[in-house]
């Protein structure tokens, strides 16, 4: 233990790619996170045969689980046990995780980068598999009556990149990571009035029934709910380089449309399957 906080304890940079260490996932990510995949959260996943092998590759998500991430680390460990570590692979990540010792340096071991555009354009530039949460913290604070919903919030600039750079994007969502906490309110102008939005560039402030809170409102650590999460893998949608298309509002709206359209039809497949929450 004392040496793993060692390692955690060194000074390291959010916005560079070469803090992404191989060795370190192997040793110490891959294991826990292997465990919790399979014996806690009981994930399952379907269609990864639909990600590029090679090449540069955009994934986007659904976000759910609040600040504890478990649909991330678990995404990550899928991943890594079917396309192995070698391959470069980052996560953009809200800014406010790099601001808790130690477990910044963690998740930038992993391959977190602050959720840039210049961070994503290295990525693509270095030929990487590049994950992003187009709905932030507002997709990942939706009520839970809206688990099952779709809403990247009309956020497009992950599609003037795949446009730029002409990289297919692979959607994939999953159920039951929202099951891991209930969020019965989530508030835009509580954290307007608080001043999060503006301090922590937090877009919302969500009020959470789960353990070991009970109720709480705003950011809390918590204890995840083990709700079975499953992912779906989407075919992809491919672009080709243009420097002129990502300029246009109308290709830009028709694609987003067919990149949400596809992602909820896999949504209400997968929750279609579900018996109760947390259950699966």
């Amino acid at each position: 233990m004392s040496e793993f906080l060692e390692i955690l304890s060194h000074d390291l940079d959010p916005d560079d790619p070469d803090m992404r260490d191989v060795d370190f996932i192997h040793r110490y990510a891959i294991p826990g996170m292997q465990a919790l995949r399979t014996w806690y959260f009981r994930s399952e996943y379907e269609g990864v045969e639909h990600i590029p092998r090679e090449g540069p590759v955009m994934v986007v998500s659904n976000h759910s689980g609040g600040p504890m991430l478990p649909d991330c680390w678990i995404m990550l460990s899928h991943y890594w046990a079917l396309l192995g570590t070698e391959r470069p692979a980052y996560a953009l990540v809200h800014d406010t995780i790099f601001r808790v010792p130690y477990l910044r340096n963690f998740m930038i071991r992993i391959g977190a980068l602050r959720a840039t555009r210049e961070n994503a354009e290295k990525v693509l530039e270095r030929g990487g598999t590049l994950l992003l949460f187009p709905g932030g913290d507002l997709d990942c604070f939706r009520s839970f009556w809206r688990r099952n919903r779709i809403d990247l919030f009309g956020r497009t600039g992950f599609i003037e990149l795949a446009m730029r750079y002409g990289v297919p994007v692979v959607p994939v969502v999953n159920a039951g990571g929202h099951e891991t906490a209930f969020t019965i309110h989530s508030s835009r102008a509580l954290a307007r009035w608080s001043g999060l939005d503006r301090l922590l560039r937090m877009k919302t402030v969500p009020i959470t029934i789960g353990l070991p809170w009970g109720l709480w409102v705003g950011h809390w650590p918590f204890l995840p709910l083990p709700a079975k999460i499953s992912y779906k893998v989407g075919k992809p949608l491919q672009f080709r380089a243009d420097s002129g298309l990502h300029r246009d509002p109308h290709a830009l709206r028709r694609a987003y449309g067919a990149i949400v359209d596809d992602m909820q039809d896999m949504l209400d497949q997968l929750a279609s399957r579900r018996r109760l929450p947390v259950i699966g």
